[in-house]
């Protein structure tokens, strides 16, 4: 795991934050680190407080969610919108997922919270974190 600790390093580059207790949220990184050829994303669990000293206090929602949140650009994305601007960063056939912007945000939304809601019911929750590949351990902060 990469310590930033000049938190300047870190504002260009886009951030995925996820509950680090979610099986979800961990199965959901393991796809992004497999599908971003790339590797312009980096990864932060929400425990671990670097959104709260990267991003602006009135940016944060209040309470902070326990699912995924997307920093990029300056800006935080929530709920689908931060899924769908992730898959822009993805590779085939994942990045399909970012048509789903032509999709109204309100019904995106709605099965978002839904999914998001029984997260733990689907994939369980772990008091552990998964373990990242050497090459992937440079793409995770906090």
């Amino acid at each position: 795991m990469t310590k930033f600790s000049d938190l300047e390093q870190l504002q260009g580059r886009p951030v995925v934050f996820y509950d680090g207790t979610c099986g979800f949220c961990q199965g959901s990184v393991q796809v992004a680190l497999k599908y971003n050829s790339k590797q312009d994303l980096y990864f932060a669990a929400l425990q671990s407080g670097v959104l709260e000293a990267l991003v602006p206090r009135p940016e944060i929602p209040h309470p902070l969610p326990d699912s995924i949140l997307f920093y990029e650009n300056g800006r935080l994305y929530t709920e689908s919108d931060a899924i769908l601007r992730i898959a822009r960063h993805l590779d085939f056939p994942v990045s399909i997922l970012a048509v789903f912007r032509i999709i109204p945000v309100s019904f995106r939304n709605f099965v978002y919270r839904l999914v998001a809601k029984n997260r733990y019911r689907i994939a369980g929750r772990t008091e552990t974190c998964m373990l990242p590949s050497p090459e992937q351990r440079a793409r995770f902060v906090g």
